[in-house]
Protein backbone atom coordinates (compact mmCIF):
# COMPACT_ATOMS: atom_id res chain seq x y z
CA UNK A 1 0.00 0.00 0.00
CA UNK A 2 1.32 3.83 -1.24
CA UNK A 3 2.56 5.54 2.13
CA UNK A 4 2.31 9.58 2.35
CA UNK A 5 5.95 10.82 1.54
CA UNK A 6 7.30 14.50 1.79
CA UNK A 7 10.97 15.33 -0.04
CA UNK A 8 12.58 18.27 0.40
CA UNK A 9 14.15 19.56 -2.12
CA UNK A 10 12.19 17.69 -4.91
CA UNK A 11 12.12 20.19 -7.56
CA UNK A 12 15.89 19.83 -7.30
CA UNK A 13 18.13 17.31 -9.56
CA UNK A 14 17.82 14.39 -6.87
CA UNK A 15 14.83 14.95 -5.25
CA UNK A 16 13.26 15.19 -9.02
CA UNK A 17 14.56 11.84 -9.78
CA UNK A 18 13.43 10.52 -6.28
CA UNK A 19 9.99 12.05 -6.33
CA UNK A 20 9.34 10.42 -9.94
CA UNK A 21 10.49 6.82 -8.79
CA UNK A 22 8.45 6.97 -5.51
CA UNK A 23 5.31 8.41 -7.48
CA UNK A 24 5.99 5.22 -9.97
CA UNK A 25 6.09 2.57 -6.81
CA UNK A 26 2.62 3.89 -5.62
CA UNK A 27 3.17 6.58 -2.63
CA UNK A 28 1.58 9.56 -2.50
CA UNK A 29 4.33 12.26 -3.11
CA UNK A 30 4.53 15.60 -2.34
CA UNK A 31 7.76 17.96 -3.26
CA UNK A 32 8.74 20.99 -1.17
CA UNK A 33 11.62 23.53 -2.44
CA UNK A 34 12.27 26.85 -1.89
CA UNK A 35 13.51 27.41 -5.55
CA UNK A 36 16.22 28.78 -5.36
CA UNK A 37 18.05 26.08 -7.16
CA UNK A 38 15.37 23.76 -8.40
CA UNK A 39 13.43 24.02 -11.64
CA UNK A 40 9.51 23.27 -12.37
CA UNK A 41 10.87 20.83 -14.62
CA UNK A 42 12.08 18.43 -12.50
CA UNK A 43 8.58 18.01 -10.13
CA UNK A 44 6.65 15.12 -11.99
CA UNK A 45 3.13 15.61 -13.30
CA UNK A 46 0.68 14.54 -10.32
CA UNK A 47 3.02 15.77 -7.43
CA UNK A 48 2.05 18.78 -5.30
CA UNK A 49 4.68 21.63 -5.21
CA UNK A 50 4.95 23.17 -1.56
CA UNK A 51 6.99 26.59 -2.13
CA UNK A 52 8.48 26.92 1.53
CA UNK A 53 12.18 27.65 2.90
CA UNK A 54 12.65 25.24 5.20
CA UNK A 55 14.87 27.92 7.56
CA UNK A 56 11.96 29.71 7.92
CA UNK A 57 9.65 29.05 11.06
CA UNK A 58 6.74 29.73 8.69
CA UNK A 59 7.38 25.87 8.33
CA UNK A 60 5.33 24.00 10.19
CA UNK A 61 2.47 26.22 9.53
CA UNK A 62 2.89 25.87 5.65
CA UNK A 63 2.42 22.26 5.88
CA UNK A 64 -0.72 22.38 8.04
CA UNK A 65 -3.11 19.94 6.80
CA UNK A 66 -0.79 17.24 5.49
CA UNK A 67 -0.10 13.86 7.16
CA UNK A 68 3.39 12.02 5.88
CA UNK A 69 4.39 8.68 6.72
CA UNK A 70 8.20 9.99 5.75
CA UNK A 71 10.09 12.77 5.10
CA UNK A 72 13.17 12.54 3.04
CA UNK A 73 15.45 15.60 3.63
CA UNK A 74 17.77 15.98 0.31
CA UNK A 75 17.25 20.17 -0.11
CA UNK A 76 20.46 21.61 0.86
CA UNK A 77 23.02 24.15 -0.71
CA UNK A 78 25.53 21.46 -1.56
CA UNK A 79 28.76 23.82 -3.04
CA UNK A 80 31.38 24.01 -1.10
CA UNK A 81 32.53 27.37 -2.95
CA UNK A 82 29.36 28.72 -2.11
CA UNK A 83 29.58 28.04 1.44
CA UNK A 84 32.83 29.90 1.62
CA UNK A 85 31.07 33.11 0.14
CA UNK A 86 27.85 32.68 2.43
CA UNK A 87 28.47 30.86 5.21
CA UNK A 88 25.74 32.38 7.13
CA UNK A 89 23.38 31.52 4.76
CA UNK A 90 24.59 28.05 4.04
CA UNK A 91 24.60 27.81 8.22
CA UNK A 92 20.69 28.46 7.15
CA UNK A 93 19.84 26.52 4.18
CA UNK A 94 21.42 23.26 6.14
CA UNK A 95 22.00 23.00 9.27
CA UNK A 96 18.51 25.31 10.70
CA UNK A 97 16.51 24.05 7.51
CA UNK A 98 17.04 20.22 9.14
CA UNK A 99 16.64 21.03 12.43
CA UNK A 100 13.41 22.86 11.54
CA UNK A 101 12.33 19.98 9.90
CA UNK A 102 13.19 17.83 12.41
CA UNK A 103 10.80 19.36 14.87
CA UNK A 104 8.32 19.21 12.46
CA UNK A 105 8.30 15.55 12.29
CA UNK A 106 8.12 15.28 16.33
CA UNK A 107 5.40 17.84 16.19
CA UNK A 108 3.76 15.50 13.77
CA UNK A 109 4.71 12.17 15.10
CA UNK A 110 6.57 11.09 11.58
CA UNK A 111 8.94 8.24 12.58
CA UNK A 112 10.91 7.86 9.35
CA UNK A 113 12.93 9.95 8.19
CA UNK A 114 15.72 9.79 5.58
CA UNK A 115 19.20 12.51 5.05
CA UNK A 116 20.66 12.93 2.12
CA UNK A 117 24.63 14.03 3.88
CA UNK A 118 27.62 13.78 1.70
CA UNK A 119 30.99 12.51 1.58
CA UNK A 120 32.64 16.15 2.18
CA UNK A 121 32.05 15.55 5.28
CA UNK A 122 35.37 13.28 5.45
CA UNK A 123 37.22 15.64 4.46
CA UNK A 124 40.31 15.12 3.18
CA UNK A 125 40.18 11.13 4.01
CA UNK A 126 43.53 9.29 4.22
CA UNK A 127 41.81 6.28 4.36
CA UNK A 128 40.60 4.92 1.12
CA UNK A 129 38.17 3.92 -0.03
CA UNK A 130 36.64 5.30 3.17
CA UNK A 131 34.45 3.80 5.51
CA UNK A 132 31.42 5.31 7.47
CA UNK A 133 33.38 4.86 10.82
CA UNK A 134 36.46 7.10 9.22
CA UNK A 135 36.94 10.27 11.72
CA UNK A 136 35.17 12.71 9.77
CA UNK A 137 37.51 16.33 9.45
CA UNK A 138 35.27 18.25 7.07
CA UNK A 139 36.92 21.63 5.25
CA UNK A 140 34.29 23.64 4.27
CA UNK A 141 31.42 25.30 5.82
CA UNK A 142 29.03 22.90 3.98
CA UNK A 143 30.56 20.14 4.97
CA UNK A 144 30.75 21.29 8.11
CA UNK A 145 26.81 21.93 8.30
CA UNK A 146 25.82 18.47 6.62
CA UNK A 147 27.95 16.87 9.16
CA UNK A 148 26.47 18.65 12.00
CA UNK A 149 22.94 17.83 10.23
CA UNK A 150 23.84 14.35 10.57
CA UNK A 151 24.15 14.98 14.59
CA UNK A 152 20.85 16.65 14.76
CA UNK A 153 19.11 13.68 13.01
CA UNK A 154 21.10 10.89 15.56
CA UNK A 155 20.00 12.96 18.55
CA UNK A 156 16.50 13.42 17.27
CA UNK A 157 15.99 9.94 16.74
CA UNK A 158 17.74 8.98 20.07
CA UNK A 159 15.37 11.28 22.20
CA UNK A 160 12.12 10.82 19.97
CA UNK A 161 12.57 7.36 19.07
CA UNK A 162 12.82 8.40 14.81
CA UNK A 163 13.64 6.10 12.55
CA UNK A 164 16.36 7.98 10.86
CA UNK A 165 18.79 6.81 7.84
CA UNK A 166 21.56 9.11 6.59
CA UNK A 167 23.06 8.79 3.37
CA UNK A 168 26.86 10.70 2.15
CA UNK A 169 26.70 10.95 -1.13
CA UNK A 170 29.26 10.99 -3.55
CA UNK A 171 29.77 12.80 -6.84
CA UNK A 172 25.84 12.36 -8.12
CA UNK A 173 25.68 12.77 -11.43
CA UNK A 174 22.69 12.60 -14.65
CA UNK A 175 20.80 14.50 -17.10
CA UNK A 176 18.85 17.42 -15.48
CA UNK A 177 21.14 18.71 -13.28
CA UNK A 178 20.93 22.31 -13.00
CA UNK A 179 23.81 23.79 -15.81
CA UNK A 180 22.93 27.50 -14.93
CA UNK A 181 24.92 26.93 -11.39
CA UNK A 182 28.34 27.06 -12.32
CA UNK A 183 29.42 26.49 -8.58
CA UNK A 184 27.63 23.05 -8.11
CA UNK A 185 27.87 19.50 -9.53
CA UNK A 186 31.34 18.53 -10.75
CA UNK A 187 29.92 17.44 -14.25
CA UNK A 188 27.17 19.35 -14.91
CA UNK A 189 29.59 22.33 -14.13
CA UNK A 190 31.91 21.27 -16.76
CA UNK A 191 29.07 19.98 -19.43
CA UNK A 192 27.89 23.37 -18.69
CA UNK A 193 31.05 25.38 -20.40
CA UNK A 194 31.09 22.65 -23.21
CA UNK A 195 27.36 23.21 -24.42
CA UNK A 196 28.36 26.83 -24.24
CA UNK A 197 31.64 25.98 -25.86
CA UNK A 198 33.69 28.07 -23.94
CA UNK A 199 36.96 27.09 -22.64
CA UNK A 200 36.79 24.34 -20.07
CA UNK A 201 38.15 25.82 -16.62
CA UNK A 202 38.56 23.18 -14.00
CA UNK A 203 39.93 23.77 -10.35
CA UNK A 204 42.53 21.43 -9.66
CA UNK A 205 44.78 18.78 -11.11
CA UNK A 206 43.68 16.41 -14.00
CA UNK A 207 45.15 13.38 -11.69
CA UNK A 208 42.59 14.23 -8.73
CA UNK A 209 40.17 11.42 -8.77
CA UNK A 210 36.50 11.03 -8.00
CA UNK A 211 34.17 8.16 -7.20
CA UNK A 212 31.06 9.63 -9.09
CA UNK A 213 27.92 7.80 -8.80
CA UNK A 214 24.52 8.13 -11.06
CA UNK A 215 21.67 9.69 -9.87
CA UNK A 216 19.68 6.55 -10.65
CA UNK A 217 21.73 3.98 -8.60
CA UNK A 218 21.30 6.94 -5.53
CA UNK A 219 17.63 6.71 -6.10
CA UNK A 220 17.50 2.80 -5.94
CA UNK A 221 19.62 3.02 -2.47
CA UNK A 222 17.23 5.31 -0.97
CA UNK A 223 13.78 3.87 -1.74
CA UNK A 224 15.61 -0.32 -1.19
CA UNK A 225 15.81 1.72 2.34
CA UNK A 226 12.03 3.03 2.98
CA UNK A 227 11.14 0.35 5.14
CA UNK A 228 13.95 -1.68 5.55
CA UNK A 229 14.66 -1.74 9.52
CA UNK A 230 18.27 -3.00 8.79
CA UNK A 231 19.20 0.76 7.57
CA UNK A 232 17.51 2.33 10.90
CA UNK A 233 19.88 4.42 12.40
CA UNK A 234 22.36 3.92 10.05
CA UNK A 235 24.73 6.10 8.07
CA UNK A 236 26.16 4.90 4.74
CA UNK A 237 28.03 5.82 1.71
CA UNK A 238 26.18 5.96 -1.61
CA UNK A 239 29.84 6.36 -4.76
CA UNK A 240 30.06 2.81 -6.55
CA UNK A 241 33.64 2.11 -4.99
CA UNK A 242 35.75 2.89 -8.55
CA UNK A 243 37.39 6.36 -9.02
CA UNK A 244 38.16 8.33 -12.38
CA UNK A 245 40.70 10.93 -12.73
CA UNK A 246 39.58 14.27 -13.24
CA UNK A 247 40.71 14.05 -16.59
CA UNK A 248 39.62 10.81 -18.04
CA UNK A 249 35.70 12.33 -16.71
CA UNK A 250 36.29 15.14 -19.17
CA UNK A 251 37.47 12.90 -21.94
CA UNK A 252 34.05 10.75 -21.33
CA UNK A 253 32.02 14.08 -20.93
CA UNK A 254 33.74 15.51 -24.33
CA UNK A 255 33.98 12.68 -26.78
CA UNK A 256 30.68 11.80 -25.58
CA UNK A 257 29.63 14.89 -27.32
CA UNK A 258 31.75 14.50 -30.36
CA UNK A 259 35.01 15.70 -29.66
CA UNK A 260 38.00 14.33 -30.65
CA UNK A 261 40.12 12.90 -27.39
CA UNK A 262 42.21 16.46 -26.53
CA UNK A 263 40.38 18.35 -28.89
CA UNK A 264 38.76 20.83 -26.52
CA UNK A 265 40.44 23.35 -24.86
CA UNK A 266 41.09 22.84 -21.50
CA UNK A 267 42.54 25.07 -18.61
CA UNK A 268 43.79 24.33 -15.32
CA UNK A 269 43.24 26.49 -12.14
CA UNK A 270 43.83 26.69 -8.66
CA UNK A 271 41.86 24.29 -6.30
CA UNK A 272 38.87 24.98 -4.57
CA UNK A 273 39.54 25.71 -0.83
CA UNK A 274 38.33 22.55 0.70
CA UNK A 275 37.79 20.55 -2.14
CA UNK A 276 39.10 16.85 -1.38
CA UNK A 277 42.09 15.33 -3.68
CA UNK A 278 40.85 12.12 -3.96
CA UNK A 279 37.19 10.11 -3.48
CA UNK A 280 36.31 6.85 -3.01
CA UNK A 281 33.65 5.24 -1.07
CA UNK A 282 33.35 1.56 0.65
CA UNK A 283 29.88 0.68 0.07
CA UNK A 284 30.13 -2.96 1.40
CA UNK A 285 27.25 -1.79 4.52
CA UNK A 286 25.25 -0.56 1.65
CA UNK A 287 25.46 -3.77 -0.26
CA UNK A 288 24.74 -5.84 2.70
CA UNK A 289 21.75 -4.08 4.52
CA UNK A 290 20.07 -3.05 1.55
CA UNK A 291 20.62 -5.54 -0.89
CA UNK A 292 21.88 -2.80 -3.45
CA UNK A 293 24.96 -2.08 -6.15
CA UNK A 294 25.78 0.26 -8.43
CA UNK A 295 24.47 -0.89 -11.80
CA UNK A 296 25.46 2.15 -13.92
CA UNK A 297 29.14 2.41 -14.91
CA UNK A 298 30.90 5.57 -15.19
CA UNK A 299 31.20 5.22 -19.01
CA UNK A 300 27.81 4.44 -19.17
CA UNK A 301 26.09 7.03 -17.04
CA UNK A 302 28.01 10.03 -19.06
CA UNK A 303 26.74 8.69 -22.12
CA UNK A 304 23.03 8.62 -20.83
CA UNK A 305 23.78 12.09 -19.16
CA UNK A 306 25.32 13.80 -22.50
CA UNK A 307 23.14 11.68 -25.31
CA UNK A 308 19.97 14.46 -24.90
CA UNK A 309 22.20 17.07 -25.87
CA UNK A 310 23.95 15.52 -29.02
CA UNK A 311 21.11 14.91 -30.19
CA UNK A 312 19.82 18.30 -29.83
CA UNK A 313 22.89 19.55 -31.86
Amino acid sequence: MGKNILVTGGAGFVGGYLCRALKKKGHMVVALDNMSNGKMVNVPEGVPLIKVDLASRKLSQTLTGYKFDVVIHCAAQSSNAISFKFPHEDLEANQLGTLNLLEYCVAAKIKRFIFTSSMSAYGQPKQLPTKESYNCQPDSFYAVHKLASEHYVRIFGQIHKLNYTIFRLYTTYGHGQNLSNMEQGLLSIYLGYILKKEKLIVKGSKDRTRDIIHVNDVVRAITASLFNSKSFGKVYNLGTGKRLKIGRIIELLTTGLGYKKGQYPVVYIENTLGDPFDTLANIQEAKKDLSWKPLISAEEGIRLTVGPYQKKG
